[in-house]
């Protein structure tokens, strides 16, 4: 008798909550990002901006987590890219 052939389990996305990027705060953000910072669900309408520079305020120590856009497969995506105080 044959033993029955299971199928592979799905690789899990890679989802994580975005942490400031200040390494002495690292507070929690309300967003999801996978583990390239890149934004799970667009939400960069969401973010703050002066000037150029779009950014997720940190509640904690008040920092700028900045984003920039990125290339993904040919699709526009925004990543959580550098911290500024």
């Amino acid at each position: 008798m044959d033993a029955p052939t299971t199928a592979k389990p799905k690789k899990a996305v890679d989802i994580n909550v975005l942490r400031c990027l200040n390494p002495e705060c690292r507070a929690l953000l309300a967003y999801e990002v996978d583990s390239n910072n890149v934004l799970y669900l667009d939400l960069s309408w969401s973010a703050k901006q002066a000037g150029s520079t779009r950014y997720f305020p940190c509640p904690k120590c008040h920092g700028k987590n900045c984003l920039e856009s990125i290339d993904v497969n040919g699709k526009a995506k925004q990543r959580v890219a550098r911290f500024e105080a």
